[in-house]
């Protein structure tokens, strides 16, 4: 059995191609069969309907379908090509969001950001001074602040968000 993700005219459609000689569309099983006439001429049979139909590769996944005088831009993915195009297109529109947390409670004494400047990995952001003494602490990502929750001089308790970076 072969999964396949098909787009046409942005509504998307899974197609099962069974071992049998059969297609399972929206929960209907329909025998089905393809005979390739030509390199891009395909004859078609889906249950008592016969269709001629000429495709043309378009992109990667992109394929034209001319059917018995329609024409069709279509997109077909195998089950797994689909999760990774969906993942790779949202990958760009999720937002993460990195608390810096205090790992212990003492005393905010610098910090070295402001809202909207850029920090990179490992790069100081602010000390906080326990038992007498100072520890710095470093941005556990890359972004921009975005949030600073406490000012210099304010005490913090362990876990508390000092600052949110994006």
């Amino acid at each position: 059995m072969n999964e396949f993700v098909i787009t046409v005219n942005n509504k998307k459609k899974t197609v099962r191609v069974n071992d049998n000689g059969t297609v399972e569309l929206e929960g209907k099983v329909i025998p089905s069969s393809i005979t390739k006439v030509s390199p891009h001429s395909l004859i078609l049979r889906f249950g008592d309907n016969v269709y001629e139909a000429a495709t043309s590769r378009i992109n990667n996944g992109e394929i034209g379908f001319l059917i018995d005088g329609w024409y069709f831009d279509t997109t077909v993915r195998t089950r797994l090509q689909e999760t990774a195009y969906e993942l790779q297109k949202n990958k760009g529109k999720t937002v993460h969001h990195t608390e810096v947390k205090a790992p212990m409670p003492g005393l905010l004494i610098k910090i070295k950001k402001k809202i909207g400047d850029h920090v990179e990995l490992g790069e100081p952001i602010l000390i906080l001074e326990a038992m007498k003494m100072e520890n710095d602490l470093r941005s556990p990502s890359s972004g921009v602040v975005k949030e600073i929750n406490f000012q210099e001089g304010q005490s913090v308790e362990k876990g508390a968000s000092i600052l949110v970076i994006e």
